[in-house]
């Protein structure tokens, strides 16, 4: 105990180790604290893993005791869900392309050429032209077909909208895998042997 300046004792503060919900390796239940699920880890050789940062109902961390297999078993699960949803997620992330409604054919070819190279890196192509209100259609409706006659190969242009004096429509990646399958197809109904 602490003596304060006129004579009194204090009291010592306790000091309250964070609890934590232990699952052991048998899935029983626990609370205790983070040193003592610390200490049992090492005693009986298993790792202690954090599964949830703060559980909703009892606004407590939950660690899970694991034996080395099931821990390793588990890093491969999650390997394998990241890499479907890696693989579900084909688009990396959208540029956005702004035409004016007067380009030159050669700068628009240079533009679709530009569109083209980020569909092959998988990105997603927004494309507005913008041009007077005075303007007619006729403009946009040459430099749209254009685009969607060049790209047809490497993409899908989609979501096509007027709005004011600006059109506006996504040029979207084809997915590889479809490529490739049509490709072993392909090959197969040829006869000839891969």
């Amino acid at each position: 105990m602490k003596i304060s300046a006129d004579g009194k004792d204090i009291p010592k503060k306790k000091v309250f180790q964070a609890r934590i919900t232990l699952i052991g390796t048998d899935d029983s239940v626990s609370i205790t604290d983070l040193k003592s699920a610390q200490n049992i880890s090492t005693r009986r050789e298993l790792k202690l893993v954090k599964i949830q940062d703060e559980d909703t109902k009892t606004r407590r961390p939950v660690y899970k005791l694991m034996t080395n297999a099931e821990y390793h078993e588990e890093e491969i699960s999650k390997r394998k869900q990241k890499q479907q949803a890696k693989e579900n997620n084909f688009i990396k992330g959208h540029k956005l392309l702004t035409l004016s409604s007067r380009i030159a054919e050669h700068d628009l070819m240079t533009r679709i050429k530009k569109i083209g190279k980020l569909l092959e890196k998988q990105f997603e192509v927004r494309v507005v032209i913008t041009g007077e209100e005075s303007e007619t259609n006729l403009n946009y409706d040459k430099i749209y077909s254009t685009i969607e006659r060049n790209l047809q190969s490497n993409g899908n242009l989609v979501q096509k909208r007027q709005k004011g004096s600006a059109l506006k429509f996504q040029v979207l990646p084809l997915r590889k895998s479809s490529s490739k399958d049509s490709s072993s197809n392909k090959n197969d109904s040829d006869g000839t042997a891969i």
